[in-house]
C-alpha cells in the first residue's frame, strides 16, 4: 500500500460521515440512548426505594444453616464471638476457640458426610499485608454460596470491630488498623484436596462483566451493520463514483469504515458519559437523603468498581475497546465487499451472525462459570487474548483485575495484528469484486483472492 492507495480518503470520510450523522435515524438513536443511559440509575434507585418502603418490616433474614466454625486464630487478639453470636441471623452458630487439633489437622480431618455444616477459619496478621482470612468448607458442604458470601461479609466487619477493641488510639494503632483484609475461599477437587480459587467472581464483578459484553455487543453489532450496509450500498449504486472521481478503491474502504466507527465512538462515549453523570446525580440524591439508604446499594455497586481501576487498565481497556471495534467493522466490511447486489447482504450477513453468537456465548460461558467458581485460567486466558471473543468481554476482564496487565497488553497486541490482516484482505476482496456484477462470494472465492486469482 502507498500513498497514491489512499487518495481521495479525505473526502469519502467526511462525506460519508457528515452525511451519516445528519440523518434523522442516528439523532433519533443517540437521543434514546443517551436518555436511557442517563435515566437508569436514577430510576432504579427510586424503585429500590419504593419496594424497600413496602417492604420495611415485613421480612427477615432467614436463620444461617452454619452450625460450627472452628477458629483458628494467630493474630494475637482477644476477640469475643459471644457479639458475633448476638447477630440475630448467626444465634444457632457454635464457635469452637480451644480445638485440640492443630490447623493442618482440622483441614485434612473435615469429613464431607458429618462437617456439612461446619467452617474452619484461621487468621493471621502480617506487618506487610494486612489481615489474612481463611475461610474453608468441608468437601460435602451444604452451605450455600451466597450464604457463604454474607457470613464473609458478616465476620470481616465482626473481626473488625474486635480488633478496635483491642487496640488504642495512638499513631501505630491507627496503621494497623488501616490494613485490609484479605479473605481467601478455599475450593476442593473431588479427591478432597483444598486450593484457593481465583477465579471466581463477585455478584459486583458478574453484573460489571455482563452488563459490559451486552452493552460493547450492541455498539459492535451497530457499527458492523452500518459498515456493511454503506459499502454494499455503494458497491449496488455509486460505481459511477468511482469512475468518474478516480478517488482509489481502498481510500473509498478505509474512508466509509472510518466514518461509521466515528459514528460508533461518538454514540459510545456519549451513552457512557450520560450513565456516569446520572451516577453522580444518584450521589447528591444519597447525599441530600431523599432516598433511603437501603436503596443506595446499586450505586454503590457501580461506584465501588473505580475503586480499583488504575491508569494503565483504562488506557489499555480503551485501547482494546477501540481494536475490538475496528476489527469487527472491518469485518462488516468485508461481509459487504462479498457481495454485488444489496440484496444479497442479509444472506452474507448470515456467517457474521454466526460467528458473534458463538463468541458471545463463549463469553457468557466464562462469566457463568467464574461466578459458580469453576472457571479455569486457560479457558479465561484464551477468552481473553483471542480477538474475537476478547473484543467482548476482555475490556471488562482488564477493569475488573480477572487478568493481569501482561496479559491484557498481548491480547491487544493480537487483536491488532488480527485487524490489520483482515482490513488487508477487505480491501483486497473490495477492490476485486468492485465491477463484479455476480454471485457472492464464498469463503473459497476470497481464499483465491488473496492468492491475486480471479474470481469467476
Amino acid at each position: 500500500m502507498n500513498k497514491n492507495d489512499l487518495r481521495g480518503f479525505k473526502q469519502v470520510f467526511m462525506f460519508e460521515f457528515m452525511t451519516g450523522v445528519k440523518k434523522t435515524g442516528f439523532k433519533v438513536f443517540l437521543a434514546i440512548i443517551c436518555t436511557l443511559s442517563f435515566c437508569y440509575m436514577p430510576l432504579m434507585l427510586i424503585i429500590s426505594n419504593i419496594k424497600n418502603s413496602d417492604d420495611s418490616g415485613k421480612n427477615t433474614q432467614a436463620i444461617s444453616s452454619i452450625e460450627s466454625v472452628y477458629i483458628y486464630d494467630n493474630s494475637g487478639l482477644e476477640i469475643d464471638f459471644d457479639s458475633f453470636i448476638n447477630n440475630e441471623v448467626y444465634k444457632n452458630v457454635s464457635f469452637i476457640t480451644d480445638s485440640e487439633k492443630s490447623y493442618d489437622e482440622a483441614i485434612d480431618s473435615f469429613d464431607k458426610d458429618t462437617d456439612i455444616y461446619s467452617l474452619i477459619i484461621k487468621t493471621e496478621y502480617d506487618k506487610q499485608k494486612g489481615f489474612d482470612v481463611y475461610i474453608t468448607r468441608s468437601p460435602g458442604s451444604k452451605i450455600k454460596d451466597s450464604e457463604l458470601s454474607d457470613f464473609e461479609d458478616a465476620y470481616v466487619s465482626f473481626y473488625r470491630e474486635g480488633v478496635l477493641k483491642n487496640l488504642g488510639v495512638s499513631e501505630e494503632d491507627y496503621e494497623y488498623l488501616s490494613k485490609e483484609f484479605d479473605v481467601t475461599v478455599m475450593k476442593t477437587d473431588k479427591e478432597g484436596n483444598f486450593f484457593e480459587d481465583t477465579g471466581s467472581i463477585s455478584s459486583g464483578d458478574y453484573f460489571v462483566m455482563l452488563a459490559g459484553l451486552m452493552i460493547v455487543f450492541m455498539f459492535i453489532n451497530m457499527s458492523v451493520g452500518n459498515v456493511a450496509t454503506s459499502i454494499a450500498t455503494e458497491k449496488s449504486s455509486r460505481v459511477i463514483e468511482y469512475l468518474l472521481t478516480g478517488t482509489r478503491p481502498l481510500a473509498l474502504l478505509s474512508g466509509k469504515i472510518c466514518a461509521r466507527l466515528l459514528e460508533t465512538l461518538i454514540t459510545t462515549f456519549a451513552a457512557y458519559g450520560c450513565f456516569f453523570l446520572s451516577q453522580l446525580l444518584c450521589i447528591i440524591i444519597n447525599a441530600q437523603n431523599i432516598v433511603s439508604s437501603a436503596s443506595s446499594g446499586s450505586v454503590v455497586v457501580v461506584s465501588s468498581i473505580w475503586e480499583n481501576i488504575t491508569l494503565s487498565k483504562l488506557v489499555i481497556t480503551v485501547l482494546y475497546f477501540l481494536a475490538g471495534l475496528c476489527l469487527y467493522s472491518i469485518i462488516g466490511a468485508l461481509t459487504g465487499a462479498s457481495v454485488s447486489k444489496l440484496d444479497e447482504l442479509q444472506d452474507a450477513y448470515k456467517t457474521f451472525s454466526f460467528l458473534l453468537i458463538i463468541c458471545t456465548y463463549a463469553d457468557m460461558a466464562l462469566i457463568i462459570m467464574m461466578l459458580n467458581m469453576s472457571g479455569t485460567e486457560a479457558f479465561k486466558n484464551f477468552i481473553a487474548i483471542c480477538p474475537f471473543t476478547g473484543a467482548f468481554i476482555t475490556p471488562a476482564l482488564i477493569l475488573t483485575g480477572k487478568i493481569s496487565i501482561l496479559t491484557g497488553l498481548i491480547a491487544l497486541i493480537v487483536i491488532v495484528i488480527a485487524a490489520v490482516i483482515i482490513f488487508i484482505l477487505s480491501s483486497a476482496v473490495y477492490e476485486s469484486m468492485l465491477l463484479f456484477q455476480g454471485k457472492r462470494l464464498k469463503a473459497k472465492d476470497v481464499i483465491k483472492l488473496m492468492k491475486k486469482q480471479v474470481v469467476v
